[in-house]
C-alpha cells in the first residue's frame, strides 16, 4: 500500500474514526484504525464492537492496500505532522512509514485478516433530515438520558417520527427533555432508541453546519451517515417509556421569568450546596404574586435571591435539584421561559414562552419526607 493525500483531510478522519475505538481494549486489534486504500479513496474504519465509525477522503494512489495501526499513535502522528501533504506506506507486514514536510515515523502495523467488520444494514427505509438539526436536538436532550442499567431502555435517546415532526426525548426516571422539531413527511418513519455513547459521539463529529444527514436501521442496528463520515451502532432493544402519559395537561401556578436570570440565580444559589448533596439539599422555589424566592440551605450555609416574575395561579413552594434546572435552561436558546407547577411535589414544566418545541419536566424533591 503507498498513498499521498492531504494532511488535513487525514488528520479530521483519524480524529473522528478514533472516536469507536477502545483505547483498552482486551482485544489488542480493536485499539486500531483500519486503512484501506482502494481506487483514488482511503476508508479509515474503527469499532469496538458497540459503534463502529468509518471516514472516506480522496487520496492520490500508487498502490492498493489495507493494513491496521493503533489508533492513539496514529492519530497523535497524524495531529503534529509538519507538512500539508503526507505519504504512507507499508514496508513489510508489520511496519509502515509515515512521511511528510521531512518528518519520517516507521510505526508497527497488525495484519488485517482478524479486524472486525461492523454487521451490514441494507440502507431501507432511509430516513433524511438536516444534519444541524439532529445535532441541536441531541445536545438539548440528552443531559437526561438515565445511567440506571437496571432500566436500560432508559440509557439512551428515544428518536421517533410522525404527523409532520421529529421528537427526541430523554427520561432519567427523575426528568423528561423533549425536543420536537417540524419536518416534511416522509414516506419512511423512523422510531429507536439510541445509546447514549452513540448520542455523545455523533453530537461530537456531526458538522455544525447544514447538510442531508440520512439514518436507517434494522436487526437492532442503525447506520448515520453524513458527509464523509458513516456511523454503526447497536440500538436498544425494547419499548420506551410513555412519555407522552406523564406530562400534565393542567398546572396550578404558572411563572414567566427571563431566562438567563433565573439560570445565573440558580447557578449562585448552588454553590452554597455540595454537588452529591442536591438530594438532601436542594433549592427552594418560593413563588408569591409579584417575585421568586430562590432559597438554598446547606451544611456550608445559606444563600437567597429574589427575581421579579410575571405570575397567575396561586403561591406555591417547590424544591427541585438545582443540576437538574440549570441543565434544562442551559438548553433553551429562548430568552423568556415560562414554569409551570402542578403541586409541591408534582411534575414541574419548564419551556419557551410562544414556543411548544421544547418541554422539559422536573420532579421535585420531596424534603422532610
Amino acid at each position: 500500500m503507498f498513498f499521498e493525500c492531504g494532511k488535513d483531510e487525514i488528520a479530521d478522519a483519524v480524529n473522528n474514526v478514533q472516536r469507536a475505538v477502545n483505547a483498552r481494549s482486551t482485544m489488542p486489534i480493536l485499539e486500531g484504525i483500519h486503512i484501506s486504500a482502494q481506487s483514488d479513496m482511503i476508508i479509515l474504519y474503527g469499532t469496538d464492537n458497540e459503534i463502529g465509525i468509518e471516514c472516506t477522503f480522496p487520496a492520490r494512489i500508487a498502490e492498493p492496500g489495507e493494513t491496521v495501526v493503533n489508533a492513539r499513535l496514529f492519530n497523535d502522528i497524524v495531529r503534529n505532522l509538519p507538512g500539508d501533504e503526507v505519504a504512507i506506506e507499508t514496508l513489510d507486514e508489520t511496519k509502515i512509514r509515515i512521511n511528510s514536510g521531512g518528518s519520517v515515523y516507521v510505526i508497527f502495523s497488525i495484519q488485517t485478516d482478524t479486524f472486525p467488520s461492523f454487521p451490514q444494514v441494507e440502507p431501507t427505509n432511509v430516513y433524511s433530515i438536516d444534519q444541524f438539526t439532529l445535532k441541536r436536538m441531541f445536545t438539548q436532550t440528552s443531559f437526561a438520558i438515565g445511567t440506571d442499567e437496571s432500566r436500560k431502555v432508559l440509557t439512551g435517546l428515544f428518536l421517533e417520527s410522525g404527523g409532520g415532526e421529529l421528537r427526541a426525548v430523554a427520561v432519567d426516571g427523575f426528568r423528561i427533555a423533549l425536543r420536537m422539531n417540524p419536518v416534511e413527511p416522509a414516506v419512511n418513519e423512523i422510531k429507536m432508541i439510541i445509546p447514549s455513547r452513540t448520542v455523545s459521539e455523533l453530537m461530537r463529529i456531526i458538522p455544525s453546519t447544514i447538510g442531508e444527514l440520512r439514518l436507517y436501521g434494522g436487526d437492532n442496528q442503525a447506520v448515520i451517515e453524513f458527509g464523509n463520515c458513516r456511523m454503526y451502532t447497536r440500538i436498544i432493544d425494547g419499548e420506551f417509556f410513555n412519555y407522552k402519559y406523564i406530562l400534565p395537561s393542567e398546572y396550578r401556578t404558572q411563572v414567566t421569568i427571563d431566562k438567563q436570570r433565573l439560570l445565573e440565580a440558580i447557578e449562585r444559589a448552588s454553590l452554597i450546596i455540595s454537588s452529591d448533596l442536591v438530594r438532601l439539599y436542594p433549592v427552594l422555589l418560593k413563588v408569591s404574586e409579584e417575585s421568586i424566592l430562590i432559597h438554598a440551605l446547606s451544611d456550608r450555609g445559606n444563600a437567597d435571591e429574589e427575581i421579579a416574575i410575571d405570575m397567575s395561579g396561586d403561591p406555591i413552594e417547590v424544591a427541585l435539584n438545582p443540576r437538574y434546572v440549570i441543565e434544562t435552561l442551559r438548553a433553551i436558546d429562548d430568552e423568556t421561559v415560562v414554569i409551570r407547577f402542578t403541586t409541591k411535589f408534582g411534575q414541574c414544566v419548564i419551556r419557551p414562552v410562544n414556543n411548544d418545541s421544547y418541554t422539559y419536566l422536573i420532579l421535585p424533591v420531596k424534603v422532610g419526607e
